[in-house]
């Protein structure tokens, strides 16, 4: 199907574009990229007034697939979630059950993606077998098959000579190490309980940078959380060092006061923090020590967050783009052109994957904003299994109206296209272009 968009304010912080455009696409590909575009036999979609952006990369997800939690969530379901929030790619976390820990497995999530996903979807490998934190993986085989980062998200590597050899490894493949330096996740590792009971993320970013100077391995560190990594990362950029840093939503507007307040629904990790934090992880985000928003999407069943001993976690590709219009952009904490990058190019950039900008001859990967567009969080409306949002009822401004994959439209006011259908298309233009 070619698609013509038609006067949207096209923002694609790669080029430095700002501007009134038409984007045409034919046969999954931007083809043209310049006012007034004519099209013969196009699906026109009306943009007036709508922001046209890459789109959006989430680089930090939890589909729960393959293994035995798909019940919180399938590649297919969170694919959906992902579409409807406006994310075109999502990179998972190899903490499934069993987790991705060898390249069998790699490919396993590669093909299940392949059959079932309407988004883009890449996989990290875990950093040591098992999550165990004991033997590192096979490195060179988990990239041949595919990983994009290695990671044991979930539980912080302990062991200085394993995250060493890692990083040595990980080095050879031009593969970011992604760490989860996080103090709580210590279950199943008694011997390191001792040494570990006085580490912090702060200590563990620390040491991984250490790492990373005498290794020269590229790290990402994953849901920075406290002021005091933030210093950290910050006086390691600036002596040129290739560290990069995401944070959360959640971690970026919500204090573990009101986490209190809010229940289960707000238990995360790292568990949400002081109102100082939350001000210097902003400040970091406007300097640009902090490149990425990711979601740290985790479905939990709703019977688990009910429990004695609810999980950790916290579900968050639907409304990512929302919380960061509202409570980043709309306020002035945050530019409009670098909360786009830092939900496309820039994690892009860390993984090197070959999306996130809009550009003749490349996948027409794009999403549509209605940046006046208000709504209340109802989280029985989202397309995830999991109900645990800890924004349910927030009134936001800004949500994604169209999602387009590889020239696609998976995604359009809110409804999910499965499959190639113009006439449902064309029945929502007036929506689209009201």
């Amino acid at each position: 199907m070619r698609l013509l968009i038609k006067n949207g304010r096209v923002i694609d912080p790669q080029s430095g574009i700002d501007n009134v455009l038409d984007i045409l696409v034919e046969e999954g590909r931007v083809r043209g990229m310049a006012p007034g575009i004519a099209a013969e036999d196009a699906l026109i979609i009306p943009a007036s007034g709508k922001l046209v952006t890459p789109g959006l990369i989430d680089l930090h997800v939890h589909f729960r697939q393959p293994g035995k939690q798909e019940y919180k969530e399938t590649i297919r379901t969170g694919s959906r979630a992902a579409a409807r929030g406006g994310f075109t790619t999502v990179v998972c976390m190899p903490n499934t059950v069993p987790p991705i820990d060898s390249g069998r497995r790699v490919k396993r999530v590669l093909e299940l993606a392949r059959a079932d996903s309407l988004v883009n979807v890449y996989t990290m490998a875990a950093i040591s077998r098992g999550l165990r934190g004991r033997e590192l993986v096979n490195v060179r085989e988990v990239v041949e098959a595919g990983a994009v980062g290695l990671t044991d998200d979930g539980f912080p590597v302990v062991d200085i000579n394993l995250m060493s050899r890692a990083a040595r490894e990980a080095r050879k493949y031009n593969l970011p190490l992604c760490p989860h330096c996080e103090e709580s996740r210590l279950r199943g590792r008694r011997e390191a309980l001792t040494r570990a009971r006085l580490a912090s993320e702060a200590r563990y970013i620390e040491r991984d940078l250490h790492l990373m100077r005498e290794s020269g391995c590229r790290f990402h560190f994953l849901h920075v959380s406290l002021a005091r990594s933030v210093k950290l990362i910050a006086a390691a950029k600036e002596k040129g060092l290739p560290v990069t840093a995401e944070a959360t939503p959640h971690h970026l507007t919500l204090t573990r006061e009101e986490a209190r307040q809010i229940g289960p629904d707000a238990k995360v990790n790292p568990p949400l923090r002081t109102g100082r934090d939350v001000a210097a992880l902003r400040e970091a985000l406007s300097q640009g020590v902090i490149d990425v928003i990711a979601s740290d999407h985790a479905p939990h069943a709703p019977y688990e967050k009910a429990g004695p001993n609810p999980p950790s976690g916290v579900i968050g590709l639907e409304t990512t783009l929302g919380v960061v219009l509202t409570e980043l952009v709309w306020p002035g904490v945050l530019s409009l052109r670098s909360a786009i990058e830092k939900l496309t190019i820039n994690p892009a950039r860390v993984l090197g994957l070959e999306r996130g900008r809009l550009q003749i001859g490349l996948p027409a990967d794009i999403t549509i904003i209605d940046p006046e567009r208000e709504w209340v969080v109802d989280p029985e409306e989202f397309e995830s299994k999991g109900r645990n949002c800890p924004f349910a009822g927030w009134r936001l401004k800004g949500k994604a109206v169209m999602t387009i994959v590889e020239g696609r439209v998976v995604m359009a006011e809110g409804r999910i296209v499965e499959e190639e259908a113009p006439q449902m298309l064309r029945q929502l233009r007036l929506p689209l272009d009201k």
